[in-house]
């Protein structure tokens, strides 16, 4: 008797049967093409590399993600990748130092011990591009642009843009030096969204600010609003004007819905400026993201400005 359990795949883990494979593959190659005409690099880092290499920098807030294991070789420890922009951000610093502005993309498997969502894959087909050496928002507006075309290629419909900036929330709690446990609970009860939970950290905090940036959220007037509401602070104001000028840029386009969360840390201990998170109707969850990470190659020894996004190709293929 054949024992089905043999058959059985892991949760999390799927296998691509043709129908769905073919149109995988072309919209890798759809994506990946445009991609090279908009002067992107193509690289192909490893999916497995030493484990110190590939948690390096902003790397270490994948360690959970991570799968690890001896290398039988040279008795070192190994990691499979959960994340590839980490490793793109190495070949930046070590193989192509020499180039003062490098924009770089990548399809490739990362695998993840654990899913973002209950229900969710483990393996995902990570398509994404980065660009390396561009300060000001023009590099954001060519990697925002990117994902949209990226989006488009996969038929998806109803595409919402939300933007936000985490250099605000950074200038604020700076200027009150909130660190440590107090920082980590208003960081979660930001994420919570919730303003009953933020009373009660008024004893250790000047909540005030924090309220006001809870409010934040909704069309692109939002950021008018938060110029009114923080016009003082100067860090605050550098930032939105960032973001004011990204919003300028994709106005333009009609067919998108644009939506504005300055009250959004969920990427702050990795990113440092503008962030973006695409959705389409009926899709609770992003389906693509990415945004500014400055210095994300300084312990590859070039600390330099970045800004990039990234996707799963098995969820892009089912948009349409």
């Amino acid at each position: 008797m054949v024992n089905d359990a043999n058959w059985l795949l892991p949760e999390g883990v799927e296998e691509i049967l043709p129908d769905e494979a073919i149109k995988l593959e072309m919209l890798r190659r759809s994506v990946t093409d445009d991609l090279i005409s908009r002067g992107f690099q193509l690289v192909m880092p490893p999916v497995m590399e030493f484990l110190d290499s590939l948690l390096t920098g902003t790397g270490e807030e994948l360690d959970t993600q991570t799968y690890k294991f001896m290398d039988q070789h040279t008795h070192r420890m190994l990691g499979i990748r959960a994340d590839i922009t980490p490793q793109i951000a190495r070949i930046d610093s070590h193989y192509l130092s020499d180039i003062a502005i490098n924009k770089l993309c990548y399809a490739g498997t990362v695998l993840r011990t654990q899913p973002s969502q209950m229900g969710g894959q483990r393996e995902l087909l990570q398509i994404g591009a980065e660009i390396f050496g561009i300060e000001d928002e023009s590099a954001d507006i060519e990697v925002i642009d990117a994902m949209l075309t990226a989006l488009r290629l996969s038929n998806a419909k109803d595409l919402t843009l939300s933007l936000g900036h985490v250099g605000i929330y950074r200038a604020l709690i700076e200027e009150q030096g909130i660190q440590g446990p107090i920082e980590q609970s208003l960081r979660d009860v930001l994420l919570r969204k919730s303003t009953p939970d933020l009373q009660d950290l008024s004893a250790q905090i000047d909540i005030q600010p924090f309220e006001k940036l809870l409010g934040l959220a909704g069309s692109v007037k939002t950021v008018e609003e938060a110029q009114a509401v923080f016009e003082s602070n100067q860090a605050i104001a550098d930032s939105l004007a960032q973001l004011n000028n990204v919003v300028g840029h994709l106005s333009a386009d009609a067919y998108l819905n644009l939506h504005i969360d300055l009250a959004d840390v969920l990427g702050y201990r990795y990113h440092t400026g503008l962030t973006f998170n695409a959705f389409v109707a009926g899709r609770g969850r992003t389906v693509a993201q990415g945004g500014r990470y400055d210095r994300i190659g300084k312990q590859f020894g070039r600390a330099r400005p970045a800004t990039g996004f990234s996707a799963d190709l098995k969820t892009l293929v089912k948009l349409g």
